[in-house]
């Protein structure tokens, strides 16, 4: 028994150095380290258990072959003919030593030794990093005057394409929706553009009121990312609306890349950036795939339903609070068809990741795009109509500002363009068309501040 489970605590270790070194190289919040740890138990348990009934001399050697086989599955299977050759060159050299009565030799007790303290340093490796990486909370920011002004709902939908952008490019005619949301008393900005391409860099503009110092679309470096999540934490305009005597809260996405640490957060569970990349690089995407192929969606759509919930839940015309929902719709994966069917993951995951693909990187055509998100849109429309309704029935001075952070980015080819014609419409009360002719996302906090909040 002992020496079980000495090879589970070992499994375990590997498995767990993986994950941390997963974590310290995608720039994650410290948080989304704690369920793949605990996931990673029981398959240590079954991986070990099987590894040391089936296995004696070399269990420790054979164990980390099996944690190194599933978690590293997708690198493995690119080379999967070269590994079947040396396989089969491997046991025709066995068959032809076994003919002539001789035996192979065996590997020596050393090889066990070896790779337990291999496993031991690649876990202590992973840990040094992840830790050196860690997160630790932000001091509080003192309110230096009384609020007076309404609640701001900033609600970023994630990947909204702007109106003719849909009607250009895929024939989707999204004037319904927009006609639905001007009869509710918005202004659609229909020449609306994001300064940025990518969300963390939407973000640090948005949140600061200024592209000077937010970095180029092409800094996507590991180090670029931790940078970008603490000056999301330090980002000056909420900072100013705190000091106004405002509560700042944060409905986070699944992508942990923009999850900072600044405000109060709400998180609505459900699969994440860095779970999803794990689940879709090791061999259990694979069975994911055969045996649940709605869960990673499933888990997706949870999460959005809830975080319109949460949204919805902070309006309270009592309160002066700037909300920053960020709802991952209808960015990548399409979660619903046309009839409002639950859509299951796409025939390329795993190959490729749910939340990060182009039409060329899956040999998809314009059209099965557009169809795609024309099926996505029916769903999540109706719902943003009704979490408008649900929230100014709640709090009728309520400002609301729907935007999203980028394109649809459907297309490399587009990178200049499409990818910068951000959705943007916003109920002002009081101050009809505030955002002037062709705003960009960088304009709306810097103009919602001194209007409502400071009076500056």
């Amino acid at each position: 028994m002992r020496r079980a489970a000495f090879i589970v605590l070992l499994t375990w270790l590997a498995l767990a150095g993986y994950i941390l070194g997963r974590f310290a190289n995608d720039a994650f919040p410290t948080y989304y380290l704690y369920r793949p740890l605990a996931a990673a138990v029981p398959l240590a348990v079954v991986i070990g258990l099987l590894v040391a009934w089936r296995s004696t001399t070399y269990a420790p050697m054979v164990a980390g072959a099996v944690v190194a086989a599933i978690t590293f599955w997708a690198s493995w299977t690119r080379f999967a003919v070269p590994i079947l050759l040396v396989g089969v060159a491997l046991l025709v050299v066995a068959r032809v030593v076994r003919r002539r009565g001789r035996t192979l030799p065996t590997l020596p007790r050393a090889v066990s030794t070896a790779a337990t303290v291999f496993i031991g340093v690649f876990f202590a490796s992973g840990l040094v990093r992840a830790v050196l990486t860690l997160e630790g909370p932000i001091a509080p920011v003192e309110a230096s005057a009384d609020a007076s002004g309404p609640n701001l709902y900033l609600v970023l939908l994630d990947g909204y394409p702007r109106g003719d952008t849909l009607m250009n490019d895929f024939g989707i005619d999204n004037a319904p929706f927009e006609q639905a949301l001007e009869g509710r008393g918005f202004d659609m900005y229909r020449d609306a553009l994001s300064d940025r391409r990518n969300t963390d860099f939407t973000l640090l503009a948005l949140l600061n009121g200024t592209t000077v110092g937010v970095p180029p679309d092409t800094d996507l470096s590991q180090e670029g990312q931790w940078e970008r999540r603490r000056q999301l934490s330090e980002a000056v305009l909420p900072i100013q609306a705190q000091e106004a005597g405002y509560e700042y809260w944060v409905v986070d996405s699944p992508a942990g890349f923009v999850t900072f640490t600044a405000g109060t957060h709400i998180q609505n569970g459900g699969i994440n950036t860095l779970e999803e990349y794990m689940l879709a690089s090791s061999a259990l995407g694979p069975v994911v795939k055969l045996a649940w192929p709605t869960f990673p969606t499933d888990s997706v759509r949870d999460h959005f339903d809830h975080s319109v919930d949460s949204i919805v839940s902070l309006a309270d015309p009592d309160s002066h609070r700037l909300v920053l929902g960020h709802l991952f719709e209808p960015h990548l994966p399409f979660l619903w068809d046309t009839a409002g069917n639950p859509e299951p993951v796409p025939e390329f995951w795993p190959r490729w990741s749910l939340f990060v693909w182009q039409i060329e990187h899956v040999g998809m055509s314009v059209d099965e795009f557009g169809d795609l998100l024309a099926g996505d849109l029916a769903t999540v429309n109706p719902r943003l109509l009704a979490m408008v309704d649900e929230i100014v029935a709640r709090d009728p001075g309520a400002v609301i500002v729907l935007f999203s952070d980028h394109g649809s980015r459907y297309s490399l080819e587009l990178q200049e363009t499409e990818w910068h014609r951000s959705f943007l419409a916003a109920r002002t009360p009081g101050h009809q068309n505030l955002f002037g002719p062709e705003p960009t996302t960088t304009d709306i906090l810097r103009t919602l501040l001194p209007t409502y909040v400071t009076a500056e």
